[in-house]
């Protein structure tokens, strides 16, 4: 039987930073990560960066794989199953199901890109930004054709430099970010000054893509993806309310990022609506446990800050975890902490900056057309789930039965936070007022026969 102190699920900058100081203190851990080889999203290709993406955040990146790898490193493997008693079931590749007891259990998955239910976002030649920048990462793989970038959020000026610096100019960048009075401006200053460097680094951004020519046409609204067969342009409003429309062969969109949590909504940990960043995010304490004792999350699965606060996250919870094992007191702990924890309190302090700078905008799931597609693995539309909240669905998991939403090969990710935005918006519920629909087991699909081959390691 396997049993390590430490379990991590995650192989991002939250989870390595956290195995490497936790196998520093002694603890033994097992770093599990999805993917072929750590990273997550933020240090993909850490360790042979591509043109245009090397920087000091990818070289620290590389030091902490170096460092996780010497813990029991699992790439390629999958959570399937977390009970109440931490028993978590693991598979790799094709291989059997074994199932793990750690001591301890830290998430670290990280976030995902906000679903953007908006017209034509289903047509081929359509994807997220985000997915863009990791197959630029990790295969340096570039786009071909008219690339237009919509939407908002600093992620989005990213990749667009990355894009130029690796020899691509896009078409437009399409911002649907609103209008800031000046006294808006002013008011996010105090916190702008928590993290000048990342200031420095968005004006930068932005002087590369105005040398380099890209036309910027901010305040878009009311947008819409035509074709027939495949993307052929972009249809939006200007700042001005004039329809303008662009041809593409590529559009990649983005509207800010949101946690990934089906690891801790199928472990029930509570969580809070947070409504400047339009989304739920996982309960936890100063050092990153939930309301599950034993269970922590680090990083942007507990909330969205950044990399430079996921990778004080991981050691803050790793810290906690050596604590609660016996492995240093709590004078030493919050020795170890006191830096941690203050670069991770400037980076908390700097959110809401950005929080107000890029407010999600590029789709309104409770103002979706009645056939605009929600539900895109069962094929539901906002038509579709506004008949049944109006047939008595007045409950996520409810709605769910009614209408198979939720329940294709994604479980959820990709329409759940939709689905509820129009559930509050019709039956006039808060947010915060709403449960989500309910997570199960297995948290990714998996052949049968690999469960029944399962067997206790």
């Amino acid at each position: 039987m396997t049993e390590p102190d430490l379990l991590i699920i995650g192989g991002g900058i939250a989870g390595l930073s956290a195995a490497a100081t936790a196998r520093d203190l002694g603890l033994s851990v097992t770093l599990a990560d999805e993917r072929p080889a750590p990273g997550g999203n933020i240090l993909a290709g850490a360790e042979a960066p591509p043109k245009g993406i090397a920087s000091a955040l990818t070289r620290r990146g590389a030091a902490l794989i170096a460092a996780a790898r010497a813990a029991d490193f699992r790439p390629a493997t999958q959570a399937l199953r977390i009970d109440a008693d931490l028993a978590v079931q693991l598979v790799t590749g094709t291989g059997p199901v074994e199932t793990l007891h750690p001591k301890r259990l830290l998430l670290a998955t990280g976030a995902v890109e906000r679903p953007v239910p908006l017209p034509g976002a289903t047509l081929p030649g359509v994807m997220m930004a985000g997915a863009a920048q990791l197959l630029l990462k990790t295969s340096g793989a570039l786009p071909a054709g008219r690339t237009i970038l919509a939407g908002s959020g600093p992620l989005l000026l990213l990749v667009a430099r990355q894009l130029l610096a690796a020899g691509v100019r896009p078409v437009a960048l399409v911002e649907t970010t609103p209008h800031q009075s000046l006294g808006q401006l002013v008011a996010t200053l105090p916190a702008a000054r928590h993290a000048p460097g990342l200031v420095a680094q968005g004006a930068g951004m932005t002087l590369a893509l105005r040398r380099a020519g890209v036309p910027w046409l901010r305040q878009a609204s009311a947008l819409t993806i035509q074709g027939t067969g495949r993307v052929e342009t972009l249809r939006f409003h200007d700042a001005k309310g004039r329809a303008q429309e662009l041809a593409a062969d590529l559009v990649l969109l983005h509207d800010g990022v949101i946690p990934q949590d089906q690891a801790t909504r199928l472990l029930h940990c509570a969580e809070d609506w947070h409504p400047g960043r339009q989304a739920y995010e996982p309960r936890a304490d100063l050092w990153g446990e939930t309301s599950r004792a034993g269970v922590f999350v680090a990083g942007d699965c507990a909330g969205v800050r950044g990399a430079l606060a996921a990778e004080q996250a991981g050691i803050l919870a790793a810290l906690q975890i050596a604590h609660q094992l016996g492995r240093i007191d709590a004078g030493k702990r919050d020795a170890l902490a006191r830096e941690p924890r203050r670069l991770l309190d400037r980076q908390s302090a700097f959110r809401p900056f950005l929080d107000a700078r890029f407010p999600p905008r590029l789709a309104d799931p409770a103002g979706a057309e009645e056939s605009q597609v929600i539900c895109r693995c069962e094929g539901v539309t906002a038509g579709a789930l506004r008949m049944a909240i109006r047939q008595g669905a007045t409950g996520a998991d409810q709605l769910k039965s009614f209408t198979r939403c939720g329940m294709g090969r994604c479980q959820g990710r990709s329409c759940s936070l939709a689905m509820t935005r129009i559930l509050a918006s019709e039956t006039g519920t808060a947010m915060e007022d709403l449960r989500r629909q309910g997570v199960r087991a297995p948290l990714k699909p998996v052949p049968l026969g690999q469960i029944a081959q399962e067997g206790e390691a």
